[in-house]
């Protein structure tokens, strides 16, 4: 037998993941980003890329920021995102992440690593300035996308998100989903509608959003610390999400829909 039929087939070479970076970083930390993704990525993520920050706002005991974007095929995507005081502890905490993401999607995934990620935490909140110091530095208005419940869930979690604002799609009651637990969900709507949410199963929660404001849902997080706060604007009568960003301060994100309820705008 020929020694040309012997010869061995070389290895695709995965190109390189693009990283992106902001603030004052190590010298190797895009190699020992691409060094620890390199190897968790399967053969069906068609593209990814990192975005790794350093903030530069004195106090913050989580400095370090990083985002990985994973495009998959048939237009499924997966992030992860986590912030750490450190460079291997935000390089580790990303991995571990993102195995746990990618299991939303397993031929996504290496496969050595299938069968090793267990359930995943809730994404961590991020740090906050103190009350006096934050400001709602970014605000998103957008019209919500039409899914059913089991759609907008898997959004959630595959995006990393904390809430999920979408159009359900049965009863097209404008509606944010949030996790109410290990494997549990809550449907909050202006107008509880349980149409499109008796087919999941397990059962998800339904419950109505307060009415409010921007300066109160602002106090509330000013006083409670917590991650986000959603409500149906009073003025506006659009569902409005006011969410901590990881620079420690807000953001704000609001449907162009006006939800009315039976005595009119909400």
């Amino acid at each position: 037998m020929s020694g040309e039929n012997n010869a061995a087939v070389p290895l695709r070479v995965p190109a390189a993941i693009p990283v992106s970076t902001a603030g004052i970083l190590p010298t190797d930390a895009v190699a020992v980003i691409r060094d620890h993704l390199a190897p968790i990525l399967g053969p069906w993520a068609t593209s990814s890329r990192v975005r790794l920050t350093r903030l530069p706002e004195p106090g913050l005991l989580r400095p370090l920021l990083a985002q990985v974007d994973v495009q998959l095929s048939a237009g499924r995507r997966v992030r992860a995102q986590v912030s750490a005081a450190t460079m291997s502890e935000v390089v580790g905490l990303l991995a571990g992440r993102l195995i746990g993401q990618l299991t939303l999607y397993p031929d996504a995934l290496a496969e050595c690593l299938r069968q090793r990620a267990g359930a995943l935490p809730p994404p961590t909140p991020p740090e906050l300035h103190p009350p006096t110091v934050r400001r709602v530095v970014r605000r998103k208005v957008g019209q919500p996308a039409t899914l059913p419940v089991t759609e907008a869930i898997a959004i959630l979690e595959a995006m990393d998100y904390r809430f999920h604002l979408f159009r359900e799609k049965y009863s097209h009651e404008e509606s944010i989903v949030i996790r109410a637990g290990a494997g549990r969900y809550r449907i909050l709507q202006a107008r509880p509608n349980p149409i499109g949410l008796e087919i999941t199963a397990p059962p998800i929660a339904l419950a109505a959003l307060r009415r409010s404001s921007l300066v109160n849902a602002k106090a509330r997080l000013d006083l409670t610390g917590a991650a986000f706060d959603v409500f149906t604007d009073q003025q506006t009568g659009r569902l409005q999400a006011l969410y901590a960003r990881y620079d420690g301060h807000y953001g704000l994100l609001a449907s162009t829909v006006t939800v009315r309820s039976a005595h009119g705008t909400s």
